[in-house]
């Protein structure tokens, strides 16, 4: 039996001290592992420079429907960001392997990526979580009109992720005898 095809893949210079934590070698291990469901209607992933402003958040990446999803180059780390953040977004990085670090309230926070956690972020929390969106919008054949409300398609986008890094750690655990790749926690 043939594989499915992999989407398009584009990889485009980060912007001057940025860097795309998943390059496309990485992407394409992830999807072969999820195979098909996962990949059908799904056009192209690009990596690609941060033009987008967006006050004080990084963006990560975002679907572009019908099935397209973008991710952004980012800084490395670590990351200083210029406020502090919620406790479900500390939860959040601690659960995919970053280290966080508050300043005084509402000053400047510090996230820590060590070994490939932050590879593993954007492959699942942010690959994945987009490709949760796109699995919505295909699947109910509603290609361009959003079909639920943003509240259910973030957290439908969100189960997605947490379940598929599951799902690859515990490929990982049979593959190395219980330890997880990278040691990063699952959410």
């Amino acid at each position: 039996m043939t594989p499915t095809p992999l989407p398009r893949l584009v990889e485009r210079r980060p912007r001057e001290g940025h860097v795309h934590p998943a390059v496309k070698g990485d992407i394409a291990r992830v999807l072969r592992f999820f195979g098909e469901p996962y990949l059908y209607g799904l056009r192209s992933i690009e990596l690609v420079q941060q033009n987008v402003v967006a006050g004080d958040n990084l963006l990560m990446g975002r679907l572009v429907v019908p099935g397209r999803i973008i991710l952004y180059d980012q800084p490395p780390s670590p990351w200083l960001l210029p406020r502090g953040l919620s406790a479900k977004a500390i939860d959040k990085l601690y659960h995919a392997g970053a280290v966080v670090e508050e300043g005084s309230p509402g000053a400047h926070t510090v996230v820590s990526w060590p070994g490939a956690t932050l590879r593993d972020y954007m492959l699942f929390d942010v690959l994945m979580h987009e490709i949760g969106h796109h699995l919505i919008q295909q699947y109910t054949g509603k290609r361009r009109a959003r079909v639920v409300r943003t509240k259910d398609h973030e957290a439908f986008a969100g189960h997605v992720a947490r379940q598929c890094r599951l799902l690859y750690e515990s490929r990982d655990d049979t593959a190395s005898g219980g330890a997880t790749s990278g040691g990063t926690a699952s959410l």
